[in-house]
C-alpha cells in the first residue's frame, strides 16, 4: 500500500476535514444516515459534515416502535463508498431483516473491514440502523447504512420506525481466553514500497491477541506490525486502550495513523468474532464531553511538520512562548517521507569543494520559471538555505544522529543534501530541544479559525478530537499546514480538477490555507499539484507494486478519447515537468502494450523493454531496474476485474472495452503503426528504439492517472513570508505562512533542482521566525 494510503482513509475521518454544515441542516447525525442521506447526498457531507452535525439536535420526525413488517424477499440496493459502489443484497422475513450480504465492492479489503463485516452483524443482530458510523472508515460505512436503508424500503417498510439502537442490552456470552487476529493496514500483502520507509522487506499482517472474559475485553497486545516506522506508534499506543477502556469497536480513529488504526480494529474484531463475542456489543458511539481550554503565547504555529519543527525549534532559542497546533497524532508531516533538501552554501558543501552560489541556483530557477516567482522570495529562501542545514545539523550533532549528507553532486541540480526518510530526526528535536525548551504540543488538536481583531491577528480556535474547544491567545500566528493534497474539493476549486492519486499525506487538507483566506490573505497565481513521477490509479493501489512503472517504459499513452498527446519518452526524461504535465492535462490516461511486453516486464523489469543502453543514458532510478517485476501478473488481474485495464486480441476489440471515441482511437492506431513502420515519430519526436511494435497480440490497455505528492504554493507571501491581502500588501496583521501552504517559491511546473520541496520547508520555517521578531518588536 502506497504513502498516501498511510492515511487516504483519512478523508473518511469526520474530524480530519473541514467542510461546514449550515445550520438549514443541522440536524442528528442518525437521522441524516437514514433519512436524507440517500446515496446521492453522501457528497455534500462525506468530508466533515457528520462532525459537524454531532452537536445538532432536532426531535425525531416519527416515533420509533421498531414493530416494523416488511414484505418477504431479497432486495438489492447500491451505494457509494470511498473507491465506488457497494452493492448490497439484504433479504428480509416478515418481521426482520435476516442478512445482509456484501455482493461487490471496490474498497480497502482490511481498512474497510468493520463497515463491511461488523455493521452487517450489527445491524442483523439489533434489527436497527441506529448505528454510528466507523471513524476512519466513514464513506463505507454510510454507503452500507444507506443500502441498507433502501433495501428497507424496497421491502416496504420505514426505517424511521425501526427501533434504537442500545448496544448496553446486549449481552455477551464469549469463551475466555486469549484469541488472535490479523489485518493489513498501510501496506497490504506483497507490497514492494514498504522498505523504503523502514518496514520489513517482507510485509506480514498487524497482529493482535485479545484475552477475554465471558463479558468483556480484558486486554490487546500488538503482537507484529509492519507498518511505516514514525507513523504507526500513535495508533499502536492508542488504539488498544481505547478499545478496553470503552469496551467498543467504534472509537476515534487516530488522526495520521488511520490506517494503522483500522488494521487494529479489524483484527480486534476477528479476534472477538473467534471468542463468540455479538460484536453488536462492541459497536458503542464514543462520547465526547465538551470541555475548553485557553493558552497564551508570543506564536501560534499552526502544523508540526516539516516547517512547524524548524519554526518551533528557533522560535524556542529566541526566547519566545510558543504554541503549536497539530491535528494528527504525530509531528513531522510529509517531510518524514523525503529524502533530502535543497541547500546552498553549507559547511558540507565546502568539504566536499562544491561551489555552486546563491546567484547561479538563483538564476537558474528564476529562468527555468521565466521569472514567474517572487525573485525576492526565492533568493532570501536560497540565501538563508545553507545557516538552515547548519543549524540543524549542529542540533543532530548533538543527539548523535547523522543528519545531513554531503551532496552527491557538485553541480548541476542534484545537489540536495539528504538526511533519509523517518521521522526520528524529527522526534529529537521534539524530544531534546523544543518540548524541554517549553513549548506547547497540542496533539489531535484542529485549528479551525484565526481570531482577528481590527485587521490583526489575535491567536487561533481550535478543536482537540475529544471535543475539547481550544483558544489560544497571541499576536502572531504562523500558518504551515502542508498544502491541499488531501482535499479534493480543494483542488476542484483551485486547481480545476481532483483526477490525482495523493502519494503524499493526506491530513494535509488545506486548513491553513482557508483560514487565511477567510481573514482576508490572497492565494498566490502559481497554486499548483505537486506531481510525482510514476502513473497511478485512483481505484487500486498502483503504487503498492510495479503498475507504476509502466509509464517508465515509452509504451503508447492516449487520452481517454484514444488520442495520442504526447512523446512518452518525456514520462523517463523529464518526469516532473513535461511528462507529468502532459499526464495531467488528459486526466485519464491509457498505456497500450502488447503481451510480450508484458511478459519482459514480468520476466526482466523494464531491462528488455528498454535495454541496458537507454538505461544507462536516461540514469534511471535505481528503485525501477530490478531484475523482475514479479508482483504484476496479479496487478494486473485486479486491474482487469476493476475495469481499469482492458485485454482483447485485436487493437480494435481493445479500444472497444476500453470505451475510446471508435474515429479518434482509429486515427491514433493506424497513425502510430506507420510511424513504427517507419521508425520516424515526425509528430512528437520519440526515438525510434521506444517504438514498440503492435503487430502481435494480445493487446493490454491500462488506466491510469496523475500521482502527486501534494500540492506547492498557496497563500500569497512576501519575501518575509507574510500573508498578503489585496493590493499586495499584508493582511491581517501578525500572520506569517511557511512551507506548503506559502506561495510564491515555486512556479508551475514544477523546479527540477531536486529537494527544492523539503528545503524550502525547513527554510521557510527557520527563517519565519526571524521576521515574526522583527514584528512582535514594533
Amino acid at each position: 500500500m502506497s504513502l498516501q494510503n498511510e492515511m487516504e482513509e483519512l478523508s473518511d475521518n469526520a474530524f480530519a476535514s473541514e467542510q461546514d454544515v449550515p445550520e438549514s441542516i443541522c440536524f442528528g447525525r442518525r437521522e441524516f444516515l437514514k433519512g436524507a442521506a440517500g446515496v446521492a447526498g453522501f457528497g455534500l457531507l462525506s468530508m466533515g459534515g457528520l462532525a459537524g452535525l454531532a452537536g445538532c439536535s432536532s426531535p425525531q420526525a416519527e416515533t420509533k416502535t421498531g414493530n416494523v413488517s416488511y414484505t418477504p424477499g431479497t432486495y438489492k440496493a447500491q451505494a457509494e463508498g470511498k473507491h465506488g459502489p457497494i452493492e448490497l443484497a439484504v433479504s428480509f422475513s416478515e418481521n426482520r431483516i435476516d442478512s445482509i450480504e456484501v455482493v461487490s465492492h471496490s474498497e480497502t479489503e482490511d481498512i474497510s473491514y468493520i463497515p463491511l463485516n461488523v455493521l452487517p452483524q450489527v445491524i442483523i443482530s439489533t434489527q436497527s440502523i441506529d448505528i454510528d458510523t466507523v471513524s476512519g472508515a466513514t464513506l463505507s460505512s454510510q454507503a452500507v447504512i444507506a443500502g441498507v436503508t433502501d433495501a428497507i424500503k424496497q421491502a416496504g417498510a420505514n426505517p424511521n420506525q425501526l427501533k434504537a439502537f442500545d448496544p448496553q442490552s446486549i449481552v455477551q456470552s464469549m469463551t475466555p481466553g486469549t484469541y488472535t487476529g490479523e489485518a493489513y493496514g498501510k501496506w497490504k500483502k506483497g507490497s514492494i514500497e514498504g522498505e523504503r520507509f523502514g518496514c520489513p522487506a517482507t510485509i506480514e499482517p498487524t497482529q493482535v491477541k485479545v484475552t477475554v472474559d465471558e463479558t468483556s475485553i480484558v486486554s490487546i497486545e500488538v503482537s507484529s506490525c509492519s507498518d511505516t516506522p514514525g507513523f504507526f506508534e500513535p495508533a499502536t499506543e492508542r488504539i488498544p486502550q481505547d478499545v478496553i477502556e470503552q469496551q467498543s469497536l467504534l472509537i476515534d480513529t487516530v488522526t495520521g495513523s488511520t490506517l494503522t488504526a483500522a488494521a487494529l480494529t479489524a483484527a480486534t474484531a476477528k479476534a472477538l468474532e473467534e471468542a463468540g463475542a455479538d460484536l453488536a456489543g462492541f459497536a458503542k458511539a464514543t462520547n465526547h464531553e465538551p470541555k475548553e481550554e485557553s493558552y497564551e503565547a508570543d506564536l501560534c504555529i499552526v502544523g508540526g511538520g516539516t516547517a512547524g519543527t524548524t519554526a518551533a525549534l528557533k522560535a524556542i532559542e529566541e526566547g519566545l512562548r510558543v504554541v503549536i497546533i497539530e491535528k494528527t497524532a504525530r509531528i513531522s508531516g510529509e517531510g518524514s517521507c523525503a529524502t533530502g533538501a535543497l541547500a546552498v552554501g553549507s559547511k558540507l558543501d565546502e568539504q566536499v569543494g562544491n561551489h555552486v552560489t546563491v546567484e547561479e541556483v538563483f538564476s537558474n530557477m528564476m529562468d527555468y520559471c521565466y521569472w514567474k516567482s517572487d525573485a525576492s522570495l526565492v533568493y532570501n529562501i536560497l540565501d538563508h538555505s545553507g545557516e538552515m542545514v547548519d543549524w540543524l545539523q549542529a542540533h543532530w550533532d548533538e543527539c548523535g544522529h547523522k543528519g545531513f549528507s554531503a551532496p552527491k553532486e557538485t553541480s548541476g541540480t542534484s545537489i540536495a543534501h539528504d538526511y533519509g526518510k523517518g521521522t526520528e530526526k524529527f522526534q529529537l528535536l521534539w524530544d531534546n530541544y523544543i518540548i524541554p525548551g517549553g513549548a506547547t504540543l497540542l496533539l489531535n488538536t484542529k485549528a479551525e479559525e484565526l481570531i482577528v481583531e481590527s485587521d490583526t491577528v489575535q491567536g487561533v480556535s481550535a478543536t482537540k478530537q475529544d471535543g475539547t474547544a481550544i483558544r489560544v491567545s497571541s499576536p502572531t500566528v504562523l500558518i504551515c499546514t502542508g498544502g491541499f493534497g488531501g482535499n479534493k474539493s480543494m483542488q476542484n476549486e483551485i486547481l480545476g480538477s481532483s483526477d490525482f492519486y495523493l502519494n503524499g499525506v493526506a491530513t494535509n487538507t488545506g486548513d491553513g490555507i482557508e483560514m487565511c483566506r477567510t481573514a482576508g490573505a490572497v492565494l498566490s497565481t502559481e497554486v499548483s499539484p505537486h506531481l510525482a513521477e510514476f502513473c497511478s490509479n485512483d481505484v487500486l493501489d498502483f503504487y503498492a507494486g510495479y503498475m507504476k512503472f509502466l509509464n517508465q517504459t515509452g509504451f503508447l499513452m492516449v487520452d481517454s478519447a484514444g488520442a495520442r498527446y504526447m512523446n512518452e519518452t518525456f514520462c523517463i526524461t523529464h518526469a516532473l515537468a513535461r511528462g507529468a504535465s502532459a499526464m495531467r492535462r488528459v486526466g485519464s490516461s491509457y498505456i497500450i502494450f502488447t503481451q510480450n511486453d508484458f511478459d519482459k516486464l514480468l520476466n526482466s523489469g523494464v531491462h528488455d523493454v528498454l535495454g541496458e543502453s537507454i538505461i544507462a543514458e536516461y540514469k534511471m532510478r535505481e528503485r525501477i531496474l530490478v531484475p523482475s517485476y514479479y508482483t504484476l501478473q496479479d496487478e494486473m488481474d485486479a486491474a482487469l476485474n476493476h475495469n481499469q485495464a482492458w485485454k482483447a486480441d485485436t487493437l480494435e476489440e481493445l479500444g472497444e472495452l476500453a470505451g475510446f471515441d471508435a474515429s479518434t482511437y482509429t486515427r491514433t492506431i493506424v497513425d502510430y503503426q506507420e510511424v513504427i513502420a517507419s521508425g520516424e515519430d515526425t509528430l512528437f519526436g520519440k526515438r525510434p528504439e521506444l517504438l514498440h511494435p503492435l503487430d502481435q497480440g494480445p493487446f493490454y490497455a491500462v488506466r491510469v492517472i496523475s500521482p502527486i505528492d501534494g500540492t506547492y504554493n498557496g497563500i500569497k507571501v512576501n519575501d518575509h513570508l507574510q500573508a498578503i491581502g489585496e493590493e499586495n500588501k499584508p493582511a491581517p496583521a501578525g500572520l506569517f505562512v511557511a512551507g506548503q501552504d506559502s506561495g510564491g517559491y515555486f512556479s508551475y511546473p514544477y523546479t527540477d533542482y531536486v529537494g527544492a520541496t523539503c528545503g524550502y520547508a525547513l527554510t521557510s520555517g527557520m527563517m519565519s521566525i526571524e521576521y515574526i521578531k522583527e514584528y512582535l518588536s514594533k
